[in-house]
């Protein structure tokens, strides 16, 4: 056969060739040509498996970003939503509450007297209690907008969308039975044989002039009255003093 570029054949080479030359040279084209699809299709399939495993590698990552945004505003002792959740979730109730013109509730818990709790039966009690009574509160929700987060040491909070004072009390007052199922003992306390819990309620329809901190303030006002009134009980702010008061003694336990 004739040494010539077989791409770029004219008309006169063409004919010079023989019929096996002819032959020889489509044969030689038609086995490149499937040699070049059969790279072709090798190369897409190799860029296919790489798009695969990119996506794979892409989900990999998402589940493990939302793994870690979970972690990140849980409670690594209860497994509740911890206080940096608290703040994300209040100033986007706020603003929702904000917008519609209704009530945004919260609920401060404290559990009385732990620091006594704890030197009597060691940190490891104190650390099992603080995990039953989250259990506990959890179980005292009712509707899926509402949110509990621990708000640091033994201090609870609960935020209550669309949702008045009183409505609130009576949230308060189903945590309040939720402790007290328990039966937690406390022998050191001069509130109760058992463990209880004291709460403070504040509610406010959110305005352009107020802030999302007032209402925490409040409703941590009325916890330190509940505190001051001798604890086991749930107080509702009210800047004139202690309102709808619900004390629950020693003969409740």
């Amino acid at each position: 056969m004739h040494s010539f570029d077989l791409y770029h054949l004219d008309k006169q080479q063409l004919a010079r060739l023989s019929k096996e030359e002819l032959f020889a040279a489509y044969q030689l084209l038609y086995r490149e040509v499937l040699a070049s699809r059969e790279a072709a299709a090798i190369t897409a399939r190799l860029v296919v498996a790489q798009i695969a495993k990119v996506e794979e590698a892409n989900q990999s990552l998402e589940l493990a970003n939302e793994e870690l945004r979970k972690l990140t505003n849980l409670d690594g002792l209860t497994g509740i939503a911890n206080r940096r959740y608290h703040e994300d979730k209040l100033h986007r109730e706020w603003r929702r509450c904000q917008r519609t013109n209704s009530s945004l509730a919260a609920i401060m818990i404290d559990i009385d007297q732990f620091k006594k709790f704890n030197d009597h039966y060691g940190h490891v009690a104190g650390d099992q209690c603080l995990r039953e009574v989250a259990t506990a509160l959890q179980k005292g929700m009712r509707r899926v907008s509402d949110s509990l987060a621990r708000y640091g040491g033994e201090e609870f909070i609960c935020l209550l969308p669309d949702c008045s004072a009183e409505a609130a009390y009576k949230v308060a007052e189903l945590f309040h039975q939720r402790i007290d199922q328990l039966k937690i003992p406390h022998a050191t306390s001069q509130v109760a044989p058992i463990l209880t819990v004291s709460q403070g309620v504040a509610a406010m329809v959110p305005s352009r002039d107020s802030k999302a901190s007032e209402l925490i303030r409040q409703a941590d006002q009325a916890l330190y009255h509940a505190k001051m009134l001798g604890r086991n009980r749930v107080v509702i702010y009210d800047a004139t003093g202690p309102h709808l008061e619900g004390q629950y003694g020693n003969d409740s336990n």
